[in-house]
């Protein structure tokens, strides 16, 4: 049975063309040395800087730092930031997170707040999943040191007002951090990095590798809160130590062009797919908006409520709810049985799809019960095809009907 993946937010799958070229960077030495192929590793490093760079129009002002991860990314500007503001000032820090950000920051917070090493106000998202910009504003407080807001949520795929977001964080001399894990390389970056100081980007999201990921930040803002790195040591000019991952890197690289390549028609394809996806789910069950159900439940026995709209959301990404009474079905069993017949899904934020609960987010945007536990979250990628998406609609046509009847 051929497997129908559509779970691309969690992670991509590489194309043969990134494999060969992370093959190709194996054995190359330590980028440190002197010698010849050394040197051809620094030179591609520096390239892929000065792509990433360019892609986002703001060379000069950024610098690329080579990470792990989004998440040690994320991490080094959380505590790098609480940090330099306690030093100088000796006030206990304060935050502003959304509270539909990734574990990676919402953890991080968290801790924070729990050894009072910083204080932390989470913003509530709209019930549609939205971070709204007066929210942000209202949160500021005289000792905000940071506001974080991603770009573009990687359940629901709702896209925030990044713009709007760090004009308010600029009015107010406050850095913006902004995570763009799920809207790197599927959303235009470009007009965003204006307003923003800081963002974290994970490469397995568009094709290449898991371990790596780059943090890409203004040099005034680096420089002037004399941001400490997690990791020390001399590697990518002292910001992070630690050997680089050469195949990684070389492989992301190769991953990023080819992501990037007719950029706006694999977008419109991808919208494209989306829309057949709910058009022919329409056929075979009762679907609504999500928008539509808040207004007026409703006490049909079975519908499916589509979280994600088109207008304001991510192109590729499709969060729904099987909502049916008076019994909620089970979206852990729904997935097991999908599963099953060749299908991959997400019930949930990837970090949390082993556990039955719902997720932060879903918690965040205040769902009644019955929604929260018939959510499952479809994430398209580049690779998929309308055929699968009509066998897709087939399959879990017949997955919610069997779930129905028990």
């Amino acid at each position: 049975m051929n497997m129908i993946y559509l779970d691309n937010n969690a992670t991509t799958l590489m194309p043969a063309e990134v494999c060969q070229e992370l093959l190709n960077w194996c054995n190359r030495g330590n980028p440190s040395s002197g010698y010849a192929s050394a040197v051809a590793a620094r030179k591609m490093m520096d390239s892929f800087r000065n792509y990433l760079l360019d892609l986002c129009g703001c060379r000069g002002e950024y610098v690329v730092i080579f990470t792990s991860g989004a998440s040690e990314a994320n991490a080094t500007i959380l505590r790098g930031v609480v940090d330099s503001y306690e030093e100088v000032t000796g006030r206990v820090p304060h935050l502003v997170v959304s509270a539909i950000e990734h574990k990676s920051i919402i953890e991080a917070a968290h801790s924070m707040q729990k050894r009072h090493r910083a204080r932390v106000t989470f913003v509530a998202p709209t019930p549609l999943g939205h971070i709204r910009p007066e929210d942000v504003a209202a949160a500021i407080e005289p000792d905000t040191c940071l506001v974080c807001v991603m770009h573009a949520n990687n359940e629901t795929g709702a896209i925030n007002n990044i713009r709007a977001i760090g004009a308010i964080a600029h009015k107010n001399n406050i850095p913006f951090h902004c995570d763009t894990v799920q809207s790197f390389g599927k959303h235009p970056i470009q007009p965003l990095v204006e307003n923003v100081d800081s963002f974290s980007i994970s490469f397995h999201k568009l094709g290449g590798p898991p371990g790596i990921g780059a943090l890409v930040v203004r040099r005034k803002f680096l420089e002037g809160y004399k941001l400490s790195p997690l990791i020390f040591g001399t590697q990518n000019d002292g910001r992070r130590g630690g050997t680089e991952n050469l195949p990684g890197i070389g492989a992301a690289f190769a991953a990023c062009r080819i992501a990037m390549q007719d950029r706006a028609a694999k977008n419109k394809r991808l919208g494209q797919l989306k829309s057949l996806l709910v058009t022919q789910l329409a056929t075979k069950l009762p679907v609504r908006s999500y928008a539509d159900y808040l207004k007026s439940p409703g006490n049909q026995p079975l519908q499916i409520v589509v979280i994600s709209g088109t207008d304001g959301y991510l192109c590729n990404t499709i969060m729904l709810s099987v909502v049916k009474r008076p019994e909620p079905i089970c979206n852990v069993k729904l997935k097991k049985t999908l599963e099953q017949n060749g299908v991959v899904v997400s019930i949930g934020s990837a970090c949390n799809t082993s556990s039955p609960k719902a997720s932060h987010v879903v918690e965040a945007m205040g769902m009644d019960q019955f929604v929260r536990k018939g959510v499952l979250r479809i994430s398209l990628g580049d690779d998929n095809t309308k055929d699968e998406i009509i066998k897709f609609v087939e399959i879990f046509t017949a997955a919610v009907k069997m779930q129905t009847k028990k």
